[in-house]
């Protein structure tokens, strides 16, 4: 099971009334139940996120757009954004944490240059890592 299915599911057995969407990349995804009523009241096409669950989505650029035909619809939905480029959840991150925390901490007094670049170097790579998930 993927994690973004596992997040909605949990999800789901908290709130079974709320749609959730899912940003990924540059769409916001609804899964499984969420696409199927997206479909039937919209009009928003299925596809496979792979053999078992059903999609459906449309591209963050229009958000405003849609989220105006929902609420038009009376359909209850929450905006699931997992990426570092959301602040909350970034500063959520125990390992952002660790990272914010390393560099509070530097000793400007008492660095070298090498040891500087270690630290910039190891934070940018951790990051990405992070971002990634």
């Amino acid at each position: 099971m993927s994690k973004l299915y596992s997040q909605y599911i949990q999800l789901k057995s908290q709130n079974p009334n709320t749609v959730y969407l899912f940003k990924c990349g540059i769409f916001y995804i609804a899964l499984d139940k969420d696409a199927y009523l997206l479909s039937n009241k919209i009009g928003f096409k299925l596809t496979n996120l792979n053999e078992a669950i059903l999609k459906c989505g449309f591209p963050v650029s229009r958000l405003d757009h849609y989220s105006n035909l929902l609420d038009s619809c009376d359909i209850n939905f929450e905006i699931i954004d997992n990426t570092c480029n959301n602040t909350d959840n970034c500063l959520n991150n125990v390992n952002v944490k660790e990272i914010i925390d390393n560099i509070i901490n530097i000793d400007f007094n008492n660095i070298t240059f090498k040891q500087a670049f270690d630290i910039l170097y190891n934070t940018s790579c951790n990051l990405k890592e992070i971002c990634k998930n």
